[in-house]
């Protein structure tokens, strides 16, 4: 991969609806009209967010409602309901036999209000061993409508604006001096999403990232490398207890799969997820698994856990805590 090896760490009711298997036709009818297209590969490819969407293989686009979404599909932060706070904190490929320790931090925040649409700002962090870094600051709107007359049928529109940024620590030579300091680059970067729900419990999800693909190549460098425009296609169905999700991500040749289930345990209190992601359908395939519990009405409390079947191997997995706050 081109980003210097940094992608790599990285009981439903009956639905009363027109017909679940012309919208799952649909969902895939767009994807083999999305996948004809062919878009070009770059860094910053880290999708996965919160401990929820961890826990759930990534599978988010359609149905996240948490803050931190904002970095997936801006729309989804519609589902926020009034006001959000969320921090998290991850621990990647724990145990590498070199030592390195690669760390994630994210913060986010969301405010909603009724017809006027929803803002939301999130940074996030990603480090490794002091010698490598990425940050990402997102100011992002989502703004719902109404669609016909049916009730419970509506339209999200969402965008952010991101900056990013990435940098490396210098090189020294055996005498202690400096050999290299190749300094990073900070860049702009546009996000687009929708959110359509022909009824209340199955949105369907169309995101694009990375419109602008900006060229983030250090400003040393007199060659060019282009962030990838991200194609993420999602849809998912909202039981009464038990939540399921699937996205389609298309990035230049490359195809990622990624399910994820959550399911409620006493009256929503305590929850457990699980999910699969699978790489390019072939490249490497990681099992999740985590939950949540929520001590008081607002305050719920996440974990999610990722394990590698296939690509990298002898690590302890990645590990994601999140804190999710509702006022």
């Amino acid at each position: 991969m081109k980003q210097k090896g940094i992608s790599q760490f990285l009981n439903f009711p009956v639905f009363q609806f027109p017909s679940l298997h012309f919208l799952i036709y649909l969902f895939f009818l767009i994807l083999g009209v999305t996948g004809l297209s062919s878009f070009t590969y770059s860094a910053f490819d880290d999708q996965f967010i919160g401990a929820r969407a961890f826990a759930m293989g990534g599978a988010f686009t359609a149905i996240g409602s948490e803050s931190d979404g904002l970095l997936v599909n801006p729309a989804s932060i519609s589902n926020v309901p009034s006001q959000q706070l969320s921090a998290t904190m991850a621990i990647l490929h724990a145990g590498l036999s070199d030592e390195t320790s690669i760390t994630q931090h994210l913060i986010s925040y969301a405010t909603s209000q009724s017809g006027k649409g929803t803002l939301g700002g999130l940074w996030k962090r990603l480090n490794v061993s002091h010698l490598y870094s990425e940050n990402y600051v997102v100011i992002g709107i989502a703004k719902r409508f109404e669609v016909g007359s049916e009730e419970k049928r509506s339209l999200v529109l969402g965008g952010s604006l991101k900056l990013l940024n990435w940098d490396t620590a210098p090189t020294f030579g055996a005498d202690g001096r400096i050999v290299e300091d190749l300094p990073g680059r900070t860049r702009l970067s546009f996000d687009a999403g929708i959110i359509f729900r022909p009824s209340a419990n199955t949105p369907i999800a169309l995101s694009l990232q990375n419109l602008n693909t900006p060229d983030i190549v250090s400003t040393q460098s007199i060659a060019t490398e282009n962030l990838t425009l991200q194609v993420t296609l999602g849809i998912g169905i909202l039981g009464a207890n038990s939540t399921w999700g699937m996205d389609l991500v298309f990035k230049e040749n490359q195809v990622d799969v990624k399910v994820g289930l959550e399911q409620q345990f006493d009256g929503g209190n305590v929850l457990l997820r699980g999910g699969f992601r699978l790489e390019n359908l072939a490249w490497g395939a990681n099992l999740t698994l985590g939950g949540g519990y929520r001590p008081s009405q607002s305050i719920r409390i996440d974990y999610g856990f990722v394990f590698p079947i296939g690509g990298i191997e002898d690590t302890f997995g990645s590990h994601r805590f999140s804190i999710v706050y509702d006022f």
